[in-house]
């Protein structure tokens, strides 16, 4: 790997490491940029440099040339802990292991700041689709595992294809784009001034184009069950829904569920669907979203087709 994106990638938590250990924080950063010249070599040729970098901090803050300052830890943490016996138990850190966290709908920059703040380190491993470039479509370990302090997790997401993909890229882009105006709020996919909600055919009510997708109407009809269903354990190797999309008339019936019909929709419309696998192949179902524009362009119409719930 090459030292400098280690650097870059990793140095903060080294640092915060290095305090951990014991280390004053106006020498951590020094100690960290020195480790890392010292092991630039054994750097390069790492499969993971954490197992090269890790220890030799550790080694670095608590062994030293002389081992002066191990001692020193050990007869200060000794006093400390007969001076303010009592409050010590009441200031332990909780040492239990960070869990993975769902990642669905977002980007690689947005999932990678989001594991940063639960101090988890990541790395990306790129999948070609016809999909927008950089949107996370799975994790190793997948959301719920727990994460060791070492561990770096590994993101799947898009990238651009070197194949001619279909027609349809503004499709995908907007079908994306509302799910991460669903999960987290970085993008509008354009919406008209008042927005259709259907729940199975059936029109529930109307929400403000400029409205968050948290408001109770967005919330309630539509963005609860679409994070609920993606947090659902997925029984595929990506941890997580696979994203269908496709841009075309709706059939009459999704799910068993009538077509819903936005009063002044234009056809074809983007449909996107959510599947976390598992389902039987004669009925599988999963959750569908349909996007149906005015004849603007913007979406005036959003209508959400529940799954069956298994054994009815």
């Amino acid at each position: 790997m090459d030292v400098e994106e280690y650097r870059a990638a990793r140095r903060t938590r080294l640092v915060e490491r290095a305090v951990e250990l014991g280390l004053p924080a106006d020498e951590a950063g020094v100690l960290v940029d020195r480790v890392i010249e010292e092991q630039r070599r054994r750097i390069r040729r790492a499969e993971d440099p954490d197992d090269v970098v890790v220890p030799a901090l550790r080694d670095a803050i608590l062994v030293g040339p002389t081992g002066a300052r191990t001692t020193t830890l050990v007869v200060l943490l000794a006093v400390v802990a007969v001076v303010v016996a009592v409050p010590i138990a009441y200031v332990t850190r909780d040492d239990s292991p960070p869990v993975m966290p769902s990642l669905f709908g977002l980007t690689t920059s947005e999932a990678t700041r989001a594991l940063q703040r639960d101090d988890i380190a990541s790395r990306v491993v790129e999948v070609p689709q016809c999909n927008p470039a950089g949107q996370v479509l799975g994790s190793d370990p997948p959301p719920g595992s727990a994460v060791g302090a070492d561990d770096v997790v590994t993101l799947i997401a898009t990238s651009t294809p070197e194949w001619r993909c279909p027609d349809d890229a503004a499709a995908r882009e907007r079908a994306w784009a509302f799910l991460r105006f669903l999960v987290s709020g970085t993008a509008s996919p354009g919406f008209a001034q008042g927005v259709r909600l259907f729940v199975d055919g059936e029109e529930v009510t109307v929400v403000g184009g400029a409205e968050a997708a948290d408001t109770p109407g967005w919330q309630s009809v539509v963005r609860d069950p679409v994070l609920d269903y993606a947090s659902r354990p997925a029984a595929n190797p990506l941890g997580q829904p696979v994203v269908s999309i496709s841009y075309g008339v709706p059939p009459p019936t999704t799910c068993g569920h009538p077509r819903a019909t936005p009063a002044g929709a234009v056809l074809p419309s983007t449909r996107v669907v959510l599947t976390t696998g598992g389902e039987s192949s004669t009925d599988a179902c999963g959750l569908t979203i349909d996007l149906f524009d005015n004849v603007l362009g913007a979406i005036s119409g959003v209508a959400l087709y529940t799954p069956p719930r298994p054994g009815t």
